[in-house]
């Protein structure tokens, strides 16, 4: 994180920073590897660079640290804090979320929930007001736990322009959905054209996207990847590259004001399940209204 806030400030750049709060399980995202695609991935991404060894035991052969009780963590939370960037929840555990989501019962997702919104408080003395799932992992229980925790703009999903996710009783919630819109930098590199020494080419593609679309775009990152030694050069230079075009870099809650404020306004879309290029596992997208709202089954696990 210090390199990465280093790197925002040299680009007068403000991001939003979505914490997990709770167990460090990362070393039970292994069972991972008997899923299509996920090995060429984590090879592409540099997993041990970018995370370390003893991380990618965390859960496993050494025990999940809490995060949220880490002096060295906290700090650097609150430093994102000071530096002016917006702050906001991910999740209490991201593998556990990210695995079990859909097969949660409701009391579960309302608990866990709770858990990560008391963390933030604690860290932050504030309630947070913006969220984003881990692996865009969310089901109308989600939605309306969050909700209930007074989340005003949340990034769960991915693809499509901002819209009033679909609760379980079928009303739009009240938390605004802005889905991520670009491929994320890890999915990038799992792509061919992408591999080995043609990284590069990743600045110009998300540049061309972001010069070649309309509205707001979302682009998501890793602070252990793009803020990493071996990465971060490629994502300053990436950032170099949108300054260039004049692309105004604004926070998840700004993103959510402009759409509030447009028209007509978001529309209220049901959640369903989907697949990303260079991502093993089914994301979350919102479908066009009128589509059956639930996410259920096994098929995000």
């Amino acid at each position: 994180m210090p390199r990465l806030l280093d790197l925002l400030a040299a680009h007068e750049a403000r991001a939003t920073f979505l914490f997990s709060l709770g167990p460090d399980s990362t070393g039970k995202a292994i069972k991972r590897v008997f899923r299509k695609g996920f090995v060429k991935k984590v090879l592409s991404a540099s997993p041990a660079a970018s995370y370390g060894i003893r991380t990618m035991l965390y859960g496993t052969l050494l025990p999940a640290p809490d995060i949220g009780t880490r002096r060295e963590a906290v700090a650097a939370m609150r430093a994102a804090a000071a530096a002016g960037h917006e702050c906001g929840v991910h999740a209490w555990d991201h593998v556990d979320w990210h695995d079990r989501l859909p097969r949660m019962e409701r009391r579960e997702v309302e608990e866990v929930v709770g858990r990560a919104h008391a963390r933030f408080e604690e860290v932050f003395g504030r309630k947070a007001e913006v969220s984003g799932a881990p692996g865009w992992t969310a089901t109308p229980a989600s939605v309306e736990a969050q909700e209930a925790r007074g989340v005003v703009a949340s990034s769960d999903t991915r693809g499509g322009a901002p819209f009033f996710p679909l609760r379980s009783d079928g009303r739009p919630s009240a938390t605004l959905e802005v889905p991520s819109t670009l491929p994320t930098l890890d999915e990038l590199l799992a792509w061919p054209e992408f591999g080995g020494e043609r990284k590069e080419g990743t600045v110009e593609h998300l540049r061309a996207a972001v010069r070649e679309g309309d509205g707001v775009h979302v682009h998501s990152i890793h602070t252990e990847i793009e803020g990493g030694r071996a990465l971060s050069g490629l994502f300053a230079r990436q950032l170099a590259a949108w300054r260039a075009d004049g692309v105004e870099l604004l926070t998840l809650g700004d993103a959510a004001r402009l759409a509030r404020e447009g028209t007509p306004p978001p529309p209220a879309r049901a959640l369903v399940f989907t697949t990303v290029r260079g991502r093993a596992i089914p994301v979350t997208t919102g479908a066009a209204a009128g589509v059956p709202a639930p996410v259920s089954g096994g098929s995000g696990s």
